[in-house]
């Protein structure tokens, strides 16, 4: 019963075991770096390189929920990208379990939720609370000091790598003290493939979060038959005559091709 949804629909979602073995290893994160004091640290967090289409919601959903119930975490922040996919994941959490996740219009309802109030200014507990990337930025831009800095906060986020990451990353890390943060990602970043653009300290997924925690690629998504398979094939437009014998060089000789 652990690992499995019992959706709004009434439909019970049984969690595959890859991702069972995710929500397992960030719980053991937490837990370990809770232990050893390592909260604010890259080794309090790390990501989950999960392939598109595999089920990443539900995974982070889960892990969400079962984070909520760890005595000493006092907040789980969901951080997703771009309005419409706020409104996406608020729709998917809630089919997930009606209520478990509270979404915000406005910077305004986040702070609200962060300092556990309703509209009315009474006390409510905001246990799992899913925003924006951008109205967390906000947040931090106007409060120098607030109290949920100081607390221990655990932050989730949905495709960790977008074009603001790098400098929002930076506003969590000087913001938040106790802090654990998890990326959730189908394409992750390496130093092979990564851009030369923005601070050269977080190019990569794991210079932002530390330790790949568990993977679960395209080819095993395939193989397990999860995920469609895809064919390459590789049609050849060219006739070429049959004297011609191809040899390596370092460049081409422009000039010549262009008058061939």
């Amino acid at each position: 019963t652990k690992y499995c949804v019992f959706t709004s629909e009434e439909l019970l979602l049984v969690m595959r075991p890859y991702q069972i073995a995710a929500t397992e290893r960030i719980l053991s994160r937490i837990t370990i770096a809770t232990n050893y004091k390592k909260m604010g640290t890259t080794d309090a967090g790390g990501y989950i390189w999960h392939t598109t289409g595999s089920g990443k919601t539900l995974t982070s959903f889960k892990t969400a929920q079962l984070t909520t119930a760890l005595p000493y975490v006092d907040k789980v922040l969901f951080v997703v990208d771009r309005k419409d996919l706020d409104y996406q994941t608020m729709k998917e959490y809630d089919r997930f379990e009606k209520g478990a996740a509270n979404g915000n219009t406005s910077t305004r309802v986040l702070q609200r939720q962060l300092e556990d109030k309703d509209e009315k200014g009474n006390p409510h507990e905001y246990k799992i609370i899913v925003t924006t990337i951008q109205k967390l930025d906000v947040f931090i831009s106007k409060n120098k000091q607030h109290d949920i800095y100081q607390k221990h906060v655990v932050l989730i986020f949905d495709e960790c790598h977008r074009s603001q990451f790098g400098d929002m990353h930076q506003k969590i890390t000087k913001a938040f003290k106790e802090y654990h943060l998890f990326g959730f990602t189908g394409t992750p970043i390496f130093a092979a493939n990564a851009g030369s653009g923005g601070n050269p300290l977080l190019r990569t997924t794991p210079q932002a979060f530390g330790d790949k925690l568990h993977t679960y690629t395209i080819v095993d998504a395939i193989n397990d038959g999860n995920v469609l398979p895809f064919r390459i094939d590789y049609i050849n437009t060219i006739k070429e005559k049959d004297h011609i014998k191809d040899k390596n060089v370092s460049a081409i000789d422009r000039e010549k091709a262009m008058s061939d």
